[in-house]
């Protein structure tokens, strides 16, 4: 079975140092600017290329619900923002890693602009088991991504999914993870201006924690931690 990556991209994509060695995984650039020639490069450099105007994981949902032939023949599909650094090798081993734990939800560890300090790397820890994957560059298999797909258009920002889809999936203890022998760096902060959204990213979040409370964990746990090798 093949690896596939989608990615969201803009004018400032970092997706050529994902795509610099020899990658055991194909590349999907679903492009959101407006720069001819910048679209034309992209298309060159991915499996599949597509232009549309959205929000990340409003994008994400269109092209999978459309191409759900073609996400057939993989295994497992990592969506990471277009600002993650992160090399070719070091993916095509996030991949190897994800089947070998047979995990249906994951992450590299991360370091840059970190929200969560969950996702930070754990020194002596190789992989740990959580109840939480940030929305920013979660990995899952393909029976995963089609039965979270409907979720990726729950609201505008994305934001709170991150704790919805452990609680989708049942809270497993042995099949989420955080990959700390793997680390991506995210290289831009957050932003801080959020008025071109209907209603604020954080108020979207409670929405859902809201909507699920009798169930939902907003706890960031760490169930198993397997040491480093």
């Amino acid at each position: 079975m093949k690896n596939l990556i989608i990615s969201a991209v803009g004018d400032e994509s970092l997706h050529t140092e994902w795509i610099s060695g020899q990658a055991n995984f194909d590349l999907c650039l679903i492009y959101y600017g407006r720069n001819d020639a910048i679209a034309s490069a992209y298309a060159q450099e991915s499996a599949y290329f597509h232009r549309a105007i959205g929000m990340k994981y409003h994008l994400l949902s269109d092209w999978i619900t459309n191409h759900a032939n073609t996400l057939q023949s993989y295994q497992y599909i990592w969506m990471p923002d277009n600002d993650v650094s992160i090399s070719t090798a070091k993916i095509n081993e996030l991949f190897m890693l994800a089947a070998d734990y047979q995990l249906q939800l994951c992450q590299p560890a991360m370091k840059g602009y970190v929200s969560h300090p969950l996702t930070e790397p754990k020194p002596g820890s190789f992989l740990r088991y959580t109840n939480f994957v940030e929305v920013l560059a979660p990995l899952m298999d393909l029976d995963t991504l089609l039965k979270l797909k409907d979720s990726f258009k729950t609201n505008y920002s994305g934001w709170g999914y991150d704790y919805l889809w452990p609680y989708l999936l049942g809270y497993p203890k042995n099949s989420i993870a955080i990959i700390d022998h793997i680390v991506m760096h995210h290289t831009k902060p957050i932003g801080a201006d959020y008025s071109r959204f209907p209603r604020h990213p954080k108020k979207e979040m409670e929405d859902i924690l809201r909507q699920y409370k009798k169930g939902i964990k907003k706890e960031q746990m760490v169930y198993k931690t397997i040491p480093g090798k």
